[in-house]
Formats: structure tokens, sequence, C-alpha cells
């Protein structure tokens, strides 16, 4: 990651139509350094220097917004597929 480059929240990140953000991409946490590993709907697991994997909201995970990869969604559902608590036939939110 560059150091000038001014860095964004995840959640501040809006995808093209049809279209999810993907892994693979580096990332700040806390003032470390991470890989985002997956992103989920209000999460993202993110993998840390020593190799562990932890759970962290987007509005914590500061990211270069040009450097976040999308990948096509499911156009038919209406949303993408990590977003599962949105489908039918899911569990209501409790």
């Amino acid at each position: 990651m560059s150091s000038t480059v001014e860095l964004v929240t995840l959640a501040s990140i809006v995808p093209p139509l049809n279209h999810e953000v993907a892994g693979g991409f580096d990332a700040v946490v806390h003032g470390e350094q991470v890989r985002v590993r997956a992103v989920l709907e209000r999460t993202v697991v993110v993998e840390h220097a020593n190799a562990e994997r932890s759970v962290v909201r987007k509005e914590l995970c500061m990211v270069e917004e040009s450097a976040v990869p999308f990948v096509p969604g499911n156009p038919s559902a209406g949303v993408g597929p990590r977003q599962w608590r949105r489908l039918p036939g899911k569990p209501p939110r409790v």
C-alpha cells in the first residue's frame, strides 16, 4: 500500500451494479497492515502478519479505493451471494 494515497473505510466503497467487493487486497485495521480475505455484509475477514485471521467491522477497515476489486454478484437474486441474510428462505434476523 502506498503511503501517499488517501485511505477510506471499506464501508464507504459502493460496488458497481450487480457486483460485490471481492477479497484479496491489502488494508489497514487499527494501524496494522492486514490482508482482506473475505468481505461479508457488515464485516471483513482479515489475515494478520502472523497468519492469524480475525473478523472486523467494515467501518474499521481502511483501504485504497482504487485497490478494491469487484466480482459479479447474482443479478437474478437482486443481491450478491455473500448477502445471504436478504435472500428468501433464510432465517429472519432476531
